[in-house]
């Protein structure tokens, strides 16, 4: 997985599918890790290459529920609970870098699958369905929705979301993705939501499913 400084200047590690043109998927990390974190994920969940992989580095920036120290974030967090204030104008910057990022990735032609963990997860969702970027699909794993409030309707082109999530996630209860769920429904959006019997990770299982639901997409 070669480093790319110069698409993304905090770090991209990438890894080729086996054809040119192949769909890309894009996976973010989670708050405070890095692009490294999830990068065997491609191996595990696509091990026959049929998809081409990219995994950024969110920029180093003070964040609120780590005292206000600098730490990888893809957005300002200022604390988990359900009713806590949300980074709105992060999220929408972010977006649009991120958005940049994609449809660089997608100069060729090909499609492009926006996934990622917890805050990753989050960032995907609000490119994809906030900020409109057209993926073909989004993957949130062990995340919530962001300003679910503001959430718009679905439209004809709207991308399916593969949802998983931990039933003992300590950080981000599965309330959060039960009632994420119900508002993406009712507005409209196909939803695969899959529980597991684990904490704020990922597990073998959810691979499989995650691996199931991206060859449907093909």
């Amino acid at each position: 997985m070669p480093l790319s400084p110069d698409v993304w200047p905090e770090g991209l590690l990438t890894r080729p599918g086996c054809q040119a043109g192949a769909p890309c998927i894009v996976l973010l990390h989670g708050l405070g890790a890095s692009m490294e974190d999830l990068a065997g994920v491609a191996d595990m969940v696509d091990p026959e290459c049929r998809f081409r992989w990219l995994f950024p580095n969110a920029p180093v920036r003070p964040v609120h529920v780590n005292g206000g120290q600098p730490m990888r974030a893809w957005y300002d967090v200022y604390g988990f609970g359900g009713q806590s204030a949300e980074d709105a104008e992060g999220l929408q910057d972010m977006a649009a870098r991120l958005g940049a990022l994609l449809d660089h990735e997608a100069g060729g032609g090909s499609s492009v699958i926006l996934g990622g963990f917890s805050q990753g997860g989050a960032m995907s969702l609000y490119t994809a369905l906030h900020a409109g970027y057209a993926a073909r699909a989004v993957l949130a794993l062990s995340a919530y929705l962001p300003l679910r409030a503001r959430l718009p309707t679905a439209t004809p082109v709207s991308p399916p979301v593969f949802w998983a999530h931990g039933q003992q996630d300590g950080v981000l209860p599965i309330s959060y993705m039960e009632t994420a769920r119900q508002l993406l429904i009712a507005s409209g959006y196909a939803v695969s939501a899959h529980r597991y019997p684990m904490g704020h990770t990922l597990c073998e299982d959810e691979l499989l499913d995650l691996r199931s639901f991206l060859y449907t997409l093909d």
